[in-house]
């Protein structure tokens, strides 16, 4: 099941979502609070929306039971935050596959980076799960595994480490090779590599990155 969630920062526009779900599409469309909103102005009916209605008002809210959108509030005094009430939402409907988009911007920083953090939770293991704005898709790698990217040739590729030190990393199709080497918290050395053709291939042996694919501009 491929389930899509909206949060509520800045959004790409309905081309570059229905460029990013295709060819599978959607199954399931959950709205992270004031989500809702945006996922309406993009063209979208939420399935269902969560979150604790700070940022979305009772008429909105109204109105979408009215058009039969399931809502489910939660208190304002909760640990998470709505964009992982929406992410834990997606898995006990049983969604494999999970896209977020409106995760960056909306000026609050922190925000960002907690949605980033959020591919690091224990219950996306063995999900695929990403993060994307019009330009970038962000991913976890988890040791073991390989991650392939489809793109073209002066794309920008990223990979930021998750652990004080990712170790084994190996990269083809890429400027700038590793070839089993380790890659430490602070300095930039895994920023802005670039795709040499239309794909490209990451694997580590121990630690977690984070994946940035950022389409290079035509």
């Amino acid at each position: 099941m491929n389930a899509l969630i909206v949060a509520d920062g800045d959004v790409p526009d309905r081309a570059d979502v229905d460029r990013l779900l295709a060819p599978d599409g959607t199954d399931l469309v959950i709205a992270a609070d004031g989500g809702a909103l945006k996922a309406q102005g993009l063209g979208l009916r939420p399935d269902v929306v969560v979150g604790d209605a700070d940022s979305l008002p009772q008429a909105a809210i109204a109105e979408l039971r009215a058009a039969g959108v399931e809502v489910i509030v939660h208190p304002a005094a909760k640990d998470e935050s709505d964009t992982e009430l929406a992410v834990r939402e997606a898995l006990a409907r049983g969604a494999t596959t999970v896209t977020v988009i409106g995760a960056f911007g909306g000026g609050r920083l922190e925000h960002t980076i907690a949605n980033l953090l959020l591919l690091a939770m224990p219950e996306l293991a063995g999900v695929e799960a990403r993060l994307a704005d019009g330009a970038s898709v962000v991913r976890i790698l988890a040791p073991g595994r390989s991650l392939t990217l489809h793109g073209r040739r002066g794309d920008l590729v990223s990979l930021l480490p998750l652990a004080p030190r990712v170790e084994g990393v190996v990269t083809h199709g890429l400027e700038y090779a590793l070839e089993d080497e380790a890659l430490t918290q602070g300095p930039a050395r895994g920023l802005s590599n670039v795709m040499t053709s239309d794909s490209a291939t990451v694997s580590l042996r121990a630690g977690r990155l984070l994946v940035v694919h950022t389409v290079a501009h035509i």
